[in-house]
């Protein structure tokens, strides 16, 4: 051997004589990405870590060609970018749904990002037809995903800061009303906050004043949000189509919208029920079967902004099929059972309308042949 020649290593030397199909794991971090690739057989042949960026990937498996490659595998998570990027660059990169692949990987003795990479290989390999795939959308539909995701976020930060200044007055006896009127909050806690302060000699105004112009604040920004989201979806002809149901307003038919993005991925329009983690589920064993509570799998904004707009519904005077069926079932299975299965079947149903175009009609029958009633799809 010549002075100065490199010798390769056992990793290079089996991605060399390596011919046949191979499959990837990638575990993603938010810095650095554990790489694995198998073979048929389910040994390694290339182990590393590298940057996460799609370049840096793309030259730690440069030994292998495209063909070669038969899947890619990652984690569901904040790794959209980088799918998007490695498919542009024709890797055929799937994301598995996090919660079940934690599952398959957890079998390994050691938790380590390398173990995770090769486990996420041998589910590319042996557990893809088994484990559920996450949906990756475009990036118009993940915007206005995150934009509805970040109005939840800051009505919980909100609340959790108006229960905060109401359970600090409730110490001395003092109650704040909830309120939806703008500056009903800081009305009524200056006034108990200057009471408590003449009655007692406690001045706690410089601890919830600035509670209170959070507060505030958020609410202004959230209304600001709302009537940005209000004008949208009445500019949406999808959108503007589905809140013709009782009870759908503007954020539960743009939560549908974003989460579903194209309605003909379903085969049969009772699957985005189960899609959203409306239907139940199934516990069997021997002669032991019943069945459980419902999965919840899924969109969980949706599903709320579903499960709402059936309680919205049964509190209208508008008269409909769907709002019936509604009332009956909450007699005979509770108020509970009868909320979850009209969200149900207004997913069902919001489906249909988004594919045909069809428009909801309150009763079947009694207007247009082309109009759809949530009453008749069950």
């Amino acid at each position: 051997m010549q002075a100065g020649t490199q010798v390769p290593t056992k990793a290079e030397t089996s991605a060399a004589m390596s011919t046949g199909t191979v499959w990837v794991g990638l575990d993603v971090g938010e810095e650095r990405t554990s790489i694995c690739v198998l073979d048929e057989a389910g040994e390694p042949l290339h182990e590393s870590s590298c940057q996460t960026t799609a370049e840096d990937i793309e030259q730690s498996l440069s030994a292998y060609s495209l063909e070669q490659i038969e899947l890619v595998a990652l984690e569901a998570g904040s790794v959209t970018h980088l799918v998007r990027k490695l498919r542009l660059r024709g890797y055929p990169v799937d994301i598995f749904e996090a919660r079940k692949a934690s599952k398959f990987l957890a079998i390994r003795r050691s938790k380590t990002d390398a173990s995770d990479a090769r486990g996420l290989a041998d589910l590319a390999r042996l557990g893809r037809s088994t484990i559920s795939r996450v949906h990756l959308a475009t990036v118009e539909f993940q915007q206005l995903r995150s934009e509805l995701m970040l109005r939840q976020q800051l009505i919980r930060v909100r609340v959790a800061i108006e229960l905060g200044i109401r359970s600090r007055l409730r110490l001395y006896g003092r109650t704040v009303p909830l309120s939806r009127v703008r500056g009903a909050v800081r009305q009524s806690v200056d006034a108990e906050t200057a009471a408590l302060v003449e009655q007692e000699g406690i001045d706690l105004r410089s601890h919830l004043a600035p509670l209170v112009n959070v507060s505030e604040s958020l609410r202004d920004y959230v209304r600001d949000v709302d009537k940005e989201l209000e004008k949208r979806a009445r500019d949406n002809p999808v959108c503007r189509l589905l809140m013709e149901i009782p009870g759908v307003g503007p954020l539960c038919a743009l939560s549908f919208y974003a989460a579903i993005e194209d309605p003909d991925r379903f085969r049969r329009p009772r699957d985005v029920a189960a899609y959203l983690g409306l239907v139940p589920r199934r516990y069997q064993s021997g002669d032991l079967s019943f069945s459980m509570g419902i999965t919840k799998t899924g969109n969980k904004l949706a599903r709320k902004n579903l499960v709402t707009a059936a309680i919205v519904m049964r509190g209208l005077k508008t008269d409909c099929a769907l709002r019936d069926w509604h009332m009956a079932l909450r007699e005979r299975r509770g108020a509970g059972r009868a909320k979850v299965a009209v969200a149900r079947k207004l997913a069902i149903l919001m489906l249909i309308m988004w594919r045909t175009g069809a428009h909801f009609e309150p009763y079947p029958g009694r207007g247009s042949a082309q109009g759809l009633s949530g009453c008749a799809i069950v």
